[in-house]
């Protein structure tokens, strides 16, 4: 029974008792909850509400189906998003002519607009296809991009940086929505991984293009548009292989077949946590706002968010301030892409193998505390000062780049954690608005006035990384606590029905695609 929880209802809108017959005869009570058809969830249409025996083979098979499919996908869009994202990064030292307060500000500028349209963007998604949800915003992103070559301008260029924000901020959780639907608990953080991987492959090859660039010699275009020329480019390409072979759903994914689809939805039945539901449910939403999870979720966003946003638009500011030229500044890019490409593997590879979330994170954490600490004591007020410690600081802005591993195990974690169609689409929009706000603030920590040591917002990353230590233990604390409260629970309600083994896996899986919460689901397990 440890592998069973509980948070059980009673009404009329989450469950009720009734009898029902098991397979060995005879007549228990189950807790099977009430639910209108329309309701109910995408999947429980092909898969009902009984286990469909599947073998292990066409498990594996469609395993490595999704795999070749869906997860290529899903990384080209987020190598495509994120190189996007910090095109600022590179043209930075590429001869763009916008600096000072003028660059800080559009440097906050897509987080506005991340920030404006996170939760508008969250709920239009809920309703219409996935997959062609995406590649729309890819499209409309990709033009945004390519626009951005027209004029170095500061309003145009604001304007551009805040509709990019507006179309990218769909990303993160439709692919938080089509990992939960397509794999089980135990498979999601690696595959999480996969796709969040492209952080560091972005700055590895977003690196290398920006440095191939800064040798055209020709003067009819300035670097800094070329890169934003290609960037744009690469995002079509990508856009347009989303909206042909990215499937919405395991329901209707077309290159599956009838049995093939049916396999893929039992796959995930253990989740408990469904996978497409296009209704809107007020009850749910209201749960969302009011678990303790998703405020902890929000905090550890708040706390990661802040150094994100500064260093994904200062990072090779701050290294060019080391004493670096801008040609080596670029190539630097390289090695740390490398370093948050290991991590992030290390890190969702022990996630999934321990079924663990929390300690994860913290040993993404740890070494980014040890960096930055690194950055601050040994920033001076000169660039001479900086000069003589360069190897020790291009060390500790090399290591701070394991943080960004936690952004991808927050993605696992919301979708290991949290059930319910609505519930899931707002406390995706609350981490991610969170995001938004926290990578608004980063942009602003970097300030002209305190170059070229920097060192009030080096200060605040160290605080900030370290204040996510305690936050991280008390998640994990609550989850474990949660799941205890569970099992205790479901103990009993086994002992006063009188269920068997097989009683309590028929009630399991008649929940399982009901479109419940991870509260009003009785089977639901947290992921710690």
């Amino acid at each position: 029974m440890s592998s069973l929880t509980t948070s059980f209802s009673r009404d009329s809108k989450s469950g009720s008792i009734t009898k029902a017959e098991s397979r060995s005869g005879k007549t228990t009570a189950t807790v099977l909850a009430v639910v209108a058809e329309e309701d109910k969830d995408e999947a429980q249409k092909i898969a009902g509400d009984e286990r469909n025996e599947i073998t292990q083979e066409e498990d594996d098979a469609v395993k490595r189906k999704v795999d070749l499919r869906v997860v290529p996908l899903l990384a080209a869009v987020y190598f495509s998003q994120f190189l996007d994202k910090n095109s600022l990064n590179y043209s930075s030292v590429m001869g763009l002519p916008i600096k000072g307060e003028h660059y800080n500000l559009v440097s906050m500028a897509f987080y506005l607009g991340f920030l404006v349209f996170e939760i508008p963007t969250s709920t239009l998604a809920q309703h219409f296809p996935l997959a062609k949800y995406l590649g729309v915003n890819m499209v409309l992103w990709a033009t945004c991009l390519i626009l951005h070559a027209a004029s170095a301008d500061f309003v145009p260029f604001f304007i551009l940086r805040v509709l990019l924000g507006v179309f990218e901020c769909c990303v993160s959780p439709i692919l938080i929505a089509m990992i939960a639907a397509w794999y089980k608990k135990g498979e999601q953080a690696k595959r999480v991984g996969f796709f969040y991987v492209m952080n560091g492959v972005t700055s590895i090859i977003g690196g290398l293009m920006a440095y191939g660039v800064t040798f055209y010699k020709g003067t009819a275009v300035a670097h800094w548009r070329i890169m934003y020329f290609l960037l744009g480019g690469l995002a079509y390409v990508v856009a347009i292989c989303v909206l042909i072979w990215l499937p919405d759903s395991p329901a209707t994914a077309s290159f599956l077949t009838e049995r093939e689809k049916l396999v893929a939805i039992e796959r995930v039945r253990d989740n408990q946590s469904g996978t497409v539901n296009k209704h809107f449910k007020k009850p749910q939403a209201i749960e969302a706002l009011k678990d303790v999870k998703t405020w902890l979720l929000v905090l550890l966003s708040l706390l990661s968010s802040v150094p994100n946003g500064a260093l994904a638009s200062f990072n090779s500011i701050l290294i060019k301030s080391f004493g670096y030229d801008s040609r080596l500044t670029l190539l630097l890019n390289v090695p740390q892409g490398f370093i948050a490409a290991i991590t992030t593997l290390t890190m969702c590879y022990w996630a999934d193998r321990t079924q663990s979330r929390m300690l994860p994170v913290l040993g993404a954490v740890l070494p980014a505390i040890l960096g930055a600490a690194v950055i601050v004591g040994f920033s001076g007020g000169s660039t001479a000062d900086h000069a003589k410690h360069k190897g020790v600081l291009l060390f500790g802005i090399m290591i701070i780049q394991t943080y960004g591993t936690s952004l991808a195990l927050f993605y696992s974690w919301s979708a290991s954690n949290i059930a319910g169609g609505t519930k899931k689409t707002v406390v995706n929009a609350l981490f991610l608005t969170s995001f938004g706000i926290s990578n608004v603030v980063g942009t602003q920590i970097f300030t002209a006035a305190s170059a070229p040591g920097y060192v009030p917002g080096k200060v605040t990353i160290l605080v900030l990384f370290s204040a996510m230590i305690p936050t991280i233990l008390a998640m994990r604390w609550y989850t474990l606590r949660a799941n205890r409260i569970k099992r205790g629970v479901i103990e009993v309600m086994i002992k006063e029905n009188g269920w068997s083994e097989e009683d309590v896996q028929r009630e399991a899986d008649r929940h399982a695609f009901l479109d419940l919460t991870d509260k009003e689901n009785p089977f639901f397990m947290y992921t710690s």
